[in-house]
């Protein structure tokens, strides 16, 4: 596979999770866990593999899925979705 195979596989993957689930988080903190969380599947994914003879390409799923929400969260980030204002502080951090 090229670098450019897994850029095209990775930006299907965006297109298809942006088709099923509409929105993103509007907060840094969430859409960081929606990226955390696929990480974390790309772990297990390949624990899995390495330990109890799992499945290998599911862990290139995982690892697309992964990349595909990094891509997200950068998107939103780039577009300004995560400014906020000293206002929007929580309570306690102010």
């Amino acid at each position: 596979m090229t670098r450019d195979d897994a850029i095209a596989i990775v930006c299907a993957e965006i297109d298809r999770a942006t088709a099923t689930w509409k929105g993103w988080p509007s907060d840094p903190v969430h859409a960081a866990g929606v990226v955390a969380e696929e990480g974390g599947e790309l772990l297990k994914a390949a624990m899995d593999y390495t330990y109890t003879w799992g499945d290998k390409d599911h862990m290139l799923t995982e690892a697309v899925q992964t990349a595909a929400m990094a891509i997200r969260f950068v998107v939103a980030f780039q577009a300004g979705h995560y400014e906020r204002r000293r206002d929007d502080l929580p309570e306690v951090a102010q």
